[in-house]
């Protein structure tokens, strides 16, 4: 082969590398977007890192909520059995 060619297709391998490492890329980020378990498996790490800085920081917030949310399932709890007697 004369040195022409043999550049030419040192370039197209080139081509061909660069070419194969961006479709790895985009295949690895499509991948990423679809794979919904660990998305949300990383919202929910996001979120209880939150809490637990929060915790951390402010517990009377933390403990407030969950006070809160306790008395709001206590109440509803209790609306449904007080309904549930009426029939």
């Amino acid at each position: 082969m004369t040195d022409d060619k043999e550049r030419a297709l040192s370039e197209i391998r080139s081509d061909i590398e660069a070419t194969r490492q961006k479709l790895a890329e985009t295949l690895d980020a499509i991948e990423d977007r679809l794979d919904v378990p660990k998305r949300v498996k990383a919202v929910l790490q996001d979120a209880l890192d939150r809490v637990d800085a929060l915790r951390q920081e402010r517990p009377e917030v933390v403990y407030g909520v969950l006070a809160g949310v306790a008395a709001l399932l206590a109440g509803a709890t209790a609306l449904i059995v007080r309904a549930a007697a009426r029939r």
